[in-house]
């Protein structure tokens, strides 16, 4: 909606990526092929003197479970966007409260995305690659850990206590 407001304001061949300084957008509207093609121009350096620096300082990705890479198969679109576009930022912070799926696979592929100089995909993590992954900074909370940390400072639980009971079933 904000694309089409600016190009009825500056003209069709505006492109939002070289427009605004912040930019917010849904990954699925990343990955259409138009949208990633207007993107990956500002990216070229064409028109200016080459720099160390990349073009773009920081990608935020939220449910970033959902760009994980495949354990077998062909990657997702979402997969083949994050893929394409992550090389031009600076600094990288995927989110996610969704644990991997299990699949060693999945997990160093997407480390990869995150830092392709020190992580590649691979079905079996090496005691080199093990060491590099204890330096990333991984924050990892449960509701319970965030309840013991205000019960220590005095304060009050922010989540219920969760009570299971067993369910009786009844079958005739």
């Amino acid at each position: 909606n904000e694309t089409e407001n600016l190009q009825k304001r500056i003209g069709m061949e505006a492109n939002p990526w070289k427009t605004y300084q912040h930019t917010i957008t849904s990954f699925h509207y990343l990955k259409q092929a138009d949208i990633r093609s207007q993107f990956l121009t500002t990216c070229s350096f064409a028109d200016e003197k080459p720099s160390a620096r990349l073009p773009w300082d920081l990608l935020i990705v939220d449910e970033a479970h959902n760009l994980m890479p495949t354990s077998f198969g062909a990657e997702s679109d979402l997969t083949e966007m994050l893929r394409a576009i992550s090389p031009y930022f600076e600094h990288k912070l995927f989110l996610t409260a969704t644990p991997h799926n299990g699949h060693t696979t999945s997990f160093s592929g997407l480390l990869e995305l995150l830092d392709p100089v020190r992580y590649h995909k691979t079905n079996e993590i090496s005691k080199s690659q093990r060491d590099r992954i204890k330096k990333l900074t991984l924050v990892r909370r449960l509701k319970s850990g965030i309840n013991k940390i205000d019960e220590d400072k005095g304060k009050k639980p922010r989540f219920c206590e969760r009570k299971l009971e067993p369910i009786a079933l009844f079958f005739n």
